[in-house]
Formats: C-alpha cells, structure tokens, sequence
C-alpha cells in the first residue's frame, strides 16, 4: 500500500506543477482530474495493486513533500488532520456517503445544491452542534433554532467536510436515484409524467411532440424504449401511424435510439467504439462554437473579431448598393456563389431563415477564410445591369471552358449502324439547300410600323412551311403544349428558363429582362417563324434537322442582330432556347423511350454537341454585346436623372428669386406707406403750427394797439 503510487508516477509527474502552483480552490479540481486518470489506468493493468481509500488523500499526502510555501504546507497538514480525525472515528467517506444517500426518487427531482447534501450526510454532527448551542443559551430545546444552528455549522464546515460535499453532490445529481427506487418511480410515475408533459406544452405553446424513452431492465444488458407523442387535434391517426412513410421513420429511429441508448447505459459494450471515435474526433480540425452568455444569448464578437469582418465586408460589399435575389441565389447557389465561401454539405438558406447551427458553421467557416485572408463571399455572377464594367470587361466574348468534341471514328460507326445517322456529308449543294430551307420557314413580308412591339409582330406573323401556309396567329388555342404560342405574356420570361439549364443562358435571361421596352429591330423582319412568339409546334421543324447549315445561318442572324430593347431581346433569347432545348432532345433521344408524340425525324437530327457547343458560345457573345446596351441605358437614366435635378435646382432657385423680389417689393410698399403716413402727419403739424403763429400774431398787433390807445 506504501507504493501505490509506483505505477501511476508518470500521472502524477505530469500535474506535480500544476498541484503545487495552484490555490486551494483549483486544486480541488486538480485532484479530481488526477483520480480520475488514476483510476482509468488502474482498471487497465494485468495485476493491479489495491488503491488506497480515500484516493484524493493519499494524492494530497504525496504531493505534500513537494511543498515549498509554508501557507500551503499548513494547510494541508490542517486539511489531512481533519481527515485523520475523521477516520479515528471509524467511518469512511465513501461509507458514509452510501448511508446518506436517500432512497426516494423524488429527492432528485430538483438538481441537489451543497446545503441539501450536507444536512444528509452529516445530520449527526449537525443535530450535537444544535444541542451544545441551545444548551450554551440555557433555554429549552426547540426546533424553532435547529435550522439557524444548521446554517451556522454549514457555514464553517472545515475543507475536509467541504471537499466530501461537493464530491457527493457532483455524484447523486450524475447517478440520481438508486437504481431500485428509479425502477419503482418509474412504475408509478412514467406515463402521467410524460402525459402531464405533453398536454402542458401543448396548453402553453402549441407544440405537438414525438418523444422516444428508453431506460433498463431488470434483466442485464436490456432495454426497454417506448414511442410517446401527442394525441392528434384534427387528425384521425397520431403521427406514427398515420402513413407508411411515417411507420418507417419511426421503425428506423426506435432501432437506431436503442442502439445509441444501449451505449449510453452499458458503456463497457462500447468503449472500443467510442475511443475510435475519440481519435477521430481528435485528428479533426476543431473550430470554435458559438458562444452563448448564460441566459443562452449570442455573445457578440470581441473588437478585434470585428475589425477583422470589417476588412472582408469593405472589400466584398462597398460601394455597392445592389440587392440580392436570396430566392434566385438560394434555388442554384453554384450558379451565383463561390461554393468555396460556404461550408461543406452547407445548406443554404435566405438570410433571415437561417437557424443557429447554420449560422455557427458559416461563421466558424468565414473564420477560417479571414485568418487565411481570403475574400468572405464571392459572387460569380449577377445581373448585367448590377455589374461593373470592371467586373465585365472580359465579357465580350467570354470561353468558358467546355468539352472536347470528339469526331466518332468509323469503328463506332459500323457499331452503331442500327441507329440512325447523326451525321451529314455536306456537298457543294449544302449552302444552297440550306438557303431554301432557311428561306421557307421565313416570315412572309409583311409591313411592321416602328410602334409595333414583339407581340404584335410574332402575331401577324406568317409563314410557309411543309407545304401548308398558317394565317396569322390569332391566339394559342391550337397551340401544342410546350410550344412558345402556348405561353401568355407574362409567363414567356419563366417560359424562356424553362427552356434550358445552362448556366450562361440563366444569366441571358436575366439580363435580357433589364432591356427597356422599344419597338422591335428593323433587321429582325426575315426572322425564322419557328423562333418567333407565334410558333404554335412543341418540336423545331424538319428542316432544322435535317438540312445542313440551317442552324449555322441562323447562328450567324443571331451574331449580327441588333439588341437594343426588350422584344428584340426577348426574340434572340427565345431562338437560343429553343435550340437549346432541341438539341438535348436530338442528343438524349431513344426511339424506345421516346413519347408518341416525338417526330420520327428526331432520330436523324444533326443538332449534335457540336452544334450545342455552338450555341452555348454564342449565348456568351450575345450577353456581352448586351452590356452596352444597358450600360447606356443605366448612362441615359443617370443623365436623364442629373437633367431632371439640374431642372429641379434651377426651377428651385428660380422661385426663390421671385419669392426674395416679392419680399423686397412687399418692404417697399411698407415703407413708402409708412412715409406716407409721416409725411401727412408732418402736414397736420405744419398746419397746426402756422394756425398757432397766426394766432400769436393777432394777439401781437391787438396788443400794440391796446399801448398806442393807453
């Protein structure tokens, strides 16, 4: 027993510094990480030899002779005497602890504190310290100080007792009840506790609940698990029951709750597969979690965390002023987003959707992004019209990397013999025939005045073809489904990205929707009926697969057509949709799988991915030379915006002249009428005066004449 300590040394090296620079305090947790690996090791040796009892003392009474500070070697010493004394009298920590333990499960309900475990475990020591007080008082005993006495002693419990009670809390509230007085409780109590429950969430906050309870049996190495859950309000069937989906959910859940609960009451089962995961876990990066305050509350990020998201956004976000389209972005993210900027297997959410755990991985990723100086968020793509022209001076033309055409050699010819040719041999009549064809599906000549729009145009479009001529289109009641007669106006935007996944065409279609509404392009008149609004089939005509080169002059119309409003827009985006969307078809068709309503010549088409590589080029020229045109119309907005302010100003100082002359002349006529006045009453005065000195002068000469009289 005197050399436990030989096979746990290297433990005990290991925090001999921490124990003897530590307070009191810390080394209580100090010793309980010590046991613990202690403890741990001890079950792994061949031949163990016994540990001493307590363990903690025997780790104090060693670390003892390390001991420098003459504070700290007193109060060990008085910590380890306590202990003595408490073995002079025969009883044990561990022993009294398994005497103080309540047997009534309802004891646990509420998590026990220090005050609730010291009146258990020493009720002795506390009812003598009760008596000797009411006995130093002189008065008679009564229960009335038995708790203010209580309250005495546990407030000057020596460490020792300390020690002993924190250790016993930390147990029952880990352990509960004993395992008997769980079993009993759990009999009695389990269903209404778990009715009470559920009806009372229900009551307080409308939840409906599915729970999944397990516990032991009585038998070893079983379980019993138990599918609770609310009673239905409307429905006829609870959760669980009510369709084969649910049924299985709940099957796969039960058998996966009790195989994580088997682990969690038999841990000897699966210790092998937890230190696996342990070590896991360990090689993983570990990144920091969100940290709550302890009302459960985000903290927010310290001064230097927001400085440093202070860079990132002014590099990502300043000087812009553009919304996002959460709704388009979140539908394709690869489409708009760096999938760099967002974590792996992240979900990604509007903004003002986004739930606690996403925003803990986002955060912990741009975390990582920042400490390795790289950009928070990236877009990749936008609105033509949002974007600089410093972020789209390669846009005219954009290559973007695409697949290799690979010309099939005659071995894989002869293969597939049995399929339809997919190939032409084009000759010296291929330009002229496919001028006729092209030439055939035309509109007829027809008189557009310059306020026609894309819709009256597409409408009073004729044409020729397969030998039948169609009047103009008076509406799409004859129209196949999936044809663009079929579609009203304001559903051809949504029509026109159905057409195609392309990423590059996506982007068109928005960019298309930013034109501004003119009247259509002169040039566009000799425009093919089956790229117009008023084609009335589901399929491209037969010409366009089967004629060579009908698809590279329309490819050239489109390259020199001139886009300079929204229907002309619209026109040129409908036709590279269209053949989008025909060439997917021509290249994924099987005659086996085909619908009955696909035309035979499907099978025999050359719109191959030759042709579809062409295409996909050509929608990256046509929103190039877009950005000009909304380039100039946002130029023209911002002048016509600085006319109307510069109008606005001078309009503005203009009555602000007149209103400063109105004042002015409204002083003067104030002041001439104010002269006016001065001057009337300086006239009644002269008056006044001169009839005075009239007066005076008569008294004068009647007082000269009364002196020559006397």
């Amino acid at each position: 027993m005197d050399k436990w300590y030989e096979s746990f040394e290297g433990i005990l090296a290991i925090h001999q510094d921490k124990f003897v620079t530590a307070s009191a305090p810390t080394r209580q947790s100090i010793l309980k990480t010590i046991r613990d690996q202690i403890v741990t090791k001890h079950k792994s040796l061949e031949d163990p030899a016994a540990l001493p009892k307590p363990l903690r003392k025997a780790i104090r009474r060693y670390y003892l002779q390390f001991l420098t500070d003459e504070d700290d070697i007193q109060a060990e010493g008085e910590f380890l005497e306590d202990e003595q004394d408490n073995e002079a009298l025969g009883v044990s920590p561990e022993e009294r602890e398994m005497a103080a333990r309540p047997k009534d499960a309802a004891f646990y309900m509420k998590e026990i504190t220090d005050w609730d475990v010291a009146q258990k475990l020493f009720k002795q020591e506390i009812n003598d310290y009760d008596k000797e007080e009411q006995s130093k008082s002189g008065g008679k005993h009564s229960i009335k100080f038995h708790t203010g006495h209580t309250r005495d002693w546990f407030n000057n419990m020596t460490p020792a007792q300390r020690e002993e009670v924190e250790d016993t809390k930390e147990k029952w509230n880990r352990e509960g009840a004993p395992a008997e007085a769980q079993a009993m409780y759990r009999k009695r109590n389990l269903k209404r506790v778990l009715d009470d429950f559920t009806e009372q969430i229900r009551r307080t906050m409308g939840c409906q609940v599915v729970m999944l309870v397990s516990h032991k049996k009585k038998s070893d190495q079983t379980l019993s698990v138990v599918v609770h859950e609310s009673k239905p309000l409307n429905g006829k069937k609870v959760f669980t029951q009510s369709s084969r989906g649910n049924k299985e959910w709940t099957s796969d859940g039960f058998t996966k709750f009790a195989e994580w609960s088997k682990s969690e009451f038999y841990p000897e089962d699966s210790d092998g597969v937890s230190d696996n995961e342990d070590d896991e876990d360990d090689t993983k990066d570990k990144l920091p979690e969100l940290v709550l305050d302890k009302t459960g509350y985000a903290k927010l990020p310290s001064r230097a965390a927001l400085m440093g998201l202070k860079v990132g956004w002014v590099e990502v976000f300043t000087d812009s002023t553009k919304p996002v389209p959460w709704r388009e972005v979140v539908a394709k993210p690869s489409l708009y987003l760096d999938l760099e900027c967002l974590p792996k297997g992240f979900l990604l959410r509007d903004p003002s959707h986004l739930r606690a755990d996403d925003i803990t991985k986002l955060w912990d990723h741009w975390e990582v992004r920042r400490a390795a100086k790289q950009r928070l968020i990236i877009f990749l793509a936008g609105k033509l019209a949002n974007m600089s022209k410093e972020s789209l001076q390669n846009a005219v033309p954009y290559k973007g990397d695409k697949k290799v055409y690979v010309e099939i050699s005659q071995e894989n010819e002869d293969d597939t013999s049995a399929k339809p040719p997919t190939t032409r041999t084009e000759g010296p009549a291929g330009t002229k025939a496919a001028s006729s064809a092209l030439a055939s599906t035309h509109l007829a000549p027809c008189t557009i005045s310059p306020a026609d729009d894309d819709s009256s145009e597409d409408d009073l479009a004729t044409t020729s073809f397969a030998g039948h001529t169609t009047g103009p289109a008076g509406g799409p009641s004859g129209a196949q489904e999936g044809a663009p007669a079929a579609v009203p106006m304001k559903d051809r935007v949504q029509f026109l990205k159905s057409l195609s996944n392309n990423d590059k065409y996506l982007l068109l279609v928005e960019g298309v929707r930013d034109l501004e509404k003119g009247p259509s392009s002169e040039e566009q008149r000799d425009w093919p009926t089956w790229a117009t609004w008023s084609w009335e089939e589901s399929y491209l005509p037969n010409a366009v697969h089967s004629e060579d080169g009908v698809v590279e002059i329309f490819l050239d119309m489109i390259a020199s057509a001139k886009i300079t409003s929204l229907p002309s827009g619209m026109r040129v985006t409908l036709g590279l949709g269209l053949l989008l969307r025909e060439c997917k078809r021509a290249i994924e068709y099987e005659v086996d799988e085909a619908p009955h309503n696909t035309p035979t010549y499907l099978g025999a088409s050359t719109l191959d991915i030759k042709i579809l590589s062409l295409v996909e080029d050509l929608v990256d020229t046509v929103r190039g030379r877009m950005l000009p045109t909304l380039k100039g119309r946002e130029g023209q907005q911002c002048a016509a915006g600085e006319q109307e302010e510069k109008e606005r100003d001078h309009e503005l100082e203009v009555r602000q002249h007149l209103e400063e002359e109105l004042r002015m002349l409204e002083e003067a006529k104030s002041r001439n009428k104010r002269l006016k006045d001065d001057m009337q009453k300086l006239q009644e005065e002269t008056k006044k005066l001169v009839e005075e000195n009239e007066s005076l002068e008569r008294q004068r000469v009647e007082l000269l004449s009364l002196c020559h009289c006397l």
